[in-house]
C-alpha cells in the first residue's frame, strides 16, 4: 500500500500538533489524561499566583492550579486540581502563601476536621497566608519604631554633651588622654623590665617555695616552740610579780637605811668606816699582832718550855 506524500506530511503535522498542545499543558502543570478532583475556590486578589502553581499539604505537592478567573464580583475564581487519591475532609481551607522570599505565590491545604470529606467541584473556604515580606515587615516595624526612638535619645544626648563639653573641656580632656597614654608607655617599659628580669622572679619565687617547703617540714617543731612560749607566757601571767617587787622594794629600803646609818657613824661597822682613831687602833693592834707572831716563829724557846723526864723548871 502505497501512502501519497501529502497524507504522510498531513499525518507528521498532527502529530505534532498533539505533541506541541500536550506539551504545552504539560508544562503548565496539568495532565490531560488525569483524572484529579477539580475543587474551586475565590480570592480578592492573588498576589500574582501563577497558573499551575503548585499545591501542597504539610509541604508535599499534591496537586496544582489548574484554571484561574475573574468573576463578575470582581473576585478571583482559582480552580484546584488535586490527587484523587487524596480524600478532602471537609472544612478544609485553601491558603494563599508565599514559601520562601524569592518564591512565587503557592496554595497551601490547612485540613479541616470533618465529619465527612469533599466532592469534586465543592467550594473552598480561602485565606491569605502572610509572606516572608509581610512577617520580616511585621516584625521589623516595632523594631524600626524603637530604634527611631533610640536614635533620637541619642541625638539628644550628643547635644548635651556638645553643650557641656566646650573648648576648655576638650583641652582637658586632650591633657588627660595625653596622660593616659604616658601611663601606658610607662606600663610597657615596666612589663619590658620586669621580663627581663623574669629569671631573677623565678629565682626569688623558687626560694619562697623553698622557705615555705622547709615550714611545713618543721611545722611539728614550730608548734612545740609556740606550745612553750604559750606555757612561759602563762607562767608568767600567773606569777606573783606584784609581792615579789614588793619584797624587792623592801630589801632596797633596809639597805638604804643599813647605808645611812653607817654614813651617820651609827653602830660598829658605822664607827670602823668613819672613825680613823679607831681604824689606826686596830692597824696598830694587827701590826702589834703580826710582830708577835714573827718573834714567836724566830725564838720559840721564849715562849714554850718542854720538860723531859718531869725535870727542870719553867724558864721564863
Amino acid at each position: 500500500m502505497n501512502i501519497s506524500k501529502e497524507v504522510k506530511t498531513g499525518l507528521i503535522v498532527t502529530v505534532a500538533a498533539v505533541i506541541l498542545f500536550v506539551g504545552f499543558y504539560f508544562l503548565k502543570g496539568a495532565n490531560l489524561f488525569s483524572n484529579n478532583r477539580q475543587y474551586i475556590c475565590y480570592f480578592d486578589d492573588v498576589d500574582g499566583l501563577q497558573g499551575s502553581a503548585p499545591i501542597e499539604i504539610h509541604g508535599m505537592n499534591v496537586g496544582h492550579v489548574s484554571k484561574m478567573a475573574l468573576t463578575g464580583g470582581r473576585r478571583v475564581l482559582v480552580e484546584l486540581s488535586v490527587k484523587k487519591s487524596l480524600e478532602l475532609p471537609k472544612g478544609t481551607i485553601a491558603l494563599l502563601a508565599q514559601p520562601d522570599l524569592m518564591g512565587g505565590k503557592i496554595i497551601k491545604l490547612d485540613i479541616g476536621p470533618g465529619p465527612g470529606n469533599l466532592v469534586a467541584g465543592d467550594t473552598l473556604p480561602t485565606l491569605k497566608e502572610g509572606g516572608v515580606v509581610d512577617k520580616v515587615t511585621s516584625e521589623l516595624t516595632p523594631r524600626l519604631a524603637e530604634l527611631k526612638v533610640t536614635i533620637s535619645e541619642i541625638n539628644r544626648a550628643m547635644v548635651g554633651v556638645n553643650s557641656i563639653v566646650g573648648d576648655q573641656n576638650q583641652k582637658a580632656l586632650a591633657d588627660a588622654l595625653g596622660s593616659i597614654k604616658a601611663t601606658a608607655d610607662n606600663l610597657s617599659v615596666l612589663s619590658k623590665s620586669l621580663s627581663m628580669e623574669s629569671g631573677e622572679m623565678t629565682e626569688v619565687i623558687h626560694n619562697a617555695k623553698s622557705v615555705t617547703g622547709n615550714l611545713a617540714k618543721n611545722n611539728d617543731t614550730i608548734n612545740r616552740i609556740l606550745s612553750n612560749a604559750s606555757n612561759i607566757t602563762r607562767q608568767l601571767a600567773n606569777a606573783p610579780i606584784q609581792r615579789t617587787m614588793a619584797d624587792l622594794q623592801q630589801s632596797i629600803n633596809e639597805l638604804h637605811g643599813i647605808l645611812d646609818k653607817v654614813n651617820n657613824n651609827q653602830g660598829s661597822l658605822g664607827m670602823l668606816i668613819n672613825n680613823k682613831d679607831v681604824y689606826n687602833n686596830l692597824n696598830g693592834s694587827l701590826k702589834s699582832l703580826n710582830n708577835l707572831m714573827d718573834d714567836i716563829k724566830a725564838h720559840p724557846s721564849h715562849y714554850i718550855n718542854v720538860t723531859v723526864f718531869g725535870k727542870g723548871g719553867s724558864k721564863k
